[in-house]
């Protein structure tokens, strides 16, 4: 045993059985702190010992624990992190998969063990590139699948060798931004590194939406599924004219409501312009003016939606085509629970009346039935979509863009950035019609 010449900064001791040296000092707010200096040379520990106990206080002047901590130790208390605000119901069930993954494969399989206040701007640079040829170049190259769990099953699915999408990307720079944040807030860094995108953008920019003929066998096909018979003897097959086949079975109840639900949720994204996270964020007490108008005929009803997500709060206002589909939802929610929504009950609710996350399954299963998983440029179609078709619907039939940019929370520069083609389809009779154009003049 033995003690450090400066009792008043450090104590070096060795333990029990050990010849190799330790020390222990305490920071004020932070406690004791006790290292080891991995020799058992006296003069090589007491060395060590000021460069620890300098760096230590260095640290402490600026805020910071007085212990560095690496990417790797830090990237683990903020999976510990997003899985307390899921218990919570801070977070949504799902991020509580899906972002530990991201962290654990992209994130850690990067920084590791690097101390997290070392990690610099071009640091988060290299990464990026690193990311983009992750399952292309990088460690995923010889990887064949992915497993994951679901629903208490250990599953896998193919990789997929191709640079992530900008979509992707984005989500993961928010990730990684909020993986920095907090740990300044744990104070293990002064300033998060900046983290930005630099990637360029397709040429064609308009979001997947749907032609109005489209729209309309969407809904059809939506409706058909929703009066399929009763089936009394066994499963037959069907052909249709363009050659598709497939098998009638007996809808039980549960299906029955299941694509009930999803035909209101159509209607009402495709009528009110929605996004999917504040069609999912929808309260009973969301739709102002609904229990006073009920029983009312259509036409006398005056409903209003307030909408919450994308850190965007405001009013919209739904065409009739919506209105109807409330009705059907109340209905459900009142023979699945037994008594009338609250204010605080989810308009979207399974048979338990809680919040249903997402219907983009259903969703896609029903475009692949209609032969409309893609649009004309093979870009895949999701609940997105019925947003769009609401917006390029209203532009084509004349709305003012100031009215739709406020009754869907959107900027105008984004509705013209991605729609103004439908913005030039309005005019095209004007555009193309000899007597409406002003003649040109030569000088």
């Amino acid at each position: 045993m033995g003690s450090s010449p400066s009792k008043e900064r450090y104590q070096l001791f060795q333990r029990t059985g050990s010849a190799k040296w330790q020390m222990r000092f305490s920071i004020k707010g932070q406690g004791q702190i006790k290292r080891s200096l991995e020799t058992s040379d006296r003069f090589e520990a007491e060395r060590k010992a000021e460069e620890i106990w300098f760096e230590a206080n260095y640290r402490a002047r600026q805020g910071l624990t007085a212990k560095a901590r690496t990417f790797e130790q830090v990237a683990e208390d903020f999976i510990t992190h997003i899985q307390r605000e899921v218990e919570r119901g801070e977070r949504r069930t799902d991020q509580g998969k899906s972002e530990p993954a991201i962290i654990r494969r992209y994130f850690i399989g990067y920084f590791g063990q690097r101390p997290i206040d070392g990690i610099t701007d071009p640091d988060l640079e290299r990464y990026a590139e690193w990311r983009r040829t992750y399952w292309t170049e990088g460690p995923g190259k010889d990887i064949a699948y992915i497993h994951y769990e679901r629903g208490g099953r250990r599953l896998r699915r193919p990789v997929k060798r191709a640079a992530p999408t900008l979509s992707r990307q984005r989500g993961e720079a928010v990730l990684l931004r909020a993986l920095f944040r907090q740990a300044m807030r744990w104070g293990y860094i002064k300033t998060p590194p900046t983290i930005s995108l630099r990637v360029k953008r397709a040429s064609d920019n308009r979001r997947p939406s749907f032609e109005p003929h489209e729209f309309e066998k969407l809904v059809e096909t939506s409706l058909g599924r929703l009066g399929d018979p009763i089936m009394v003897d066994q499963p037959r097959r069907v052909r249709s004219k363009d050659q598709r086949s497939w098998t009638i079975k007996k809808l039980d109840e549960h299906t029955r409501r299941d694509r009930t639900i999803l035909h209101a949720y159509i209607m009402i994204a495709a009528f009110s312009g929605f996004r999917p996270t504040e069609m999912r964020n929808l309260n009973w007490g969301d739709v102002l003016g609904y229990r006073k108008g009920r029983g009312k005929p259509l036409e006398e009803r005056d409903l209003r939606l307030r909408a919450r997500g994308k850190g965007k709060s405001g009013i919209a206002i739904p065409q009739l085509g919506a209105l109807p589909w409330f009705d059907a939802l109340w209905m459900l929610f009142e023979q699945a629970v037994g008594r009338e929504p609250n204010d605080e009950d989810p308009v979207f609710a399974n048979e338990r009346g809680e919040r249903i996350g997402s219907v983009a399954k259903g969703f896609t299963e029903l475009l692949r039935t209609c032969g409309l998983e893609r649009d004309h440029r093979g870009v895949k179609r999701t609940p997105y979509s019925l947003r769009h078709f609401y917006i390029s619907q209203q532009l084509a039939h004349g709305a003012e863009i100031i009215d739709i940019s406020r009754n869907t929370i959107t900027a105008l520069v984004m509705i013209d950035h991605h729609y103004g083609q439908v913005r030039l389809e309005r005019v095209v009779d004007r555009l193309s019609c000899l007597d409406a154009r002003p003649p040109w003049r030569q000088r």
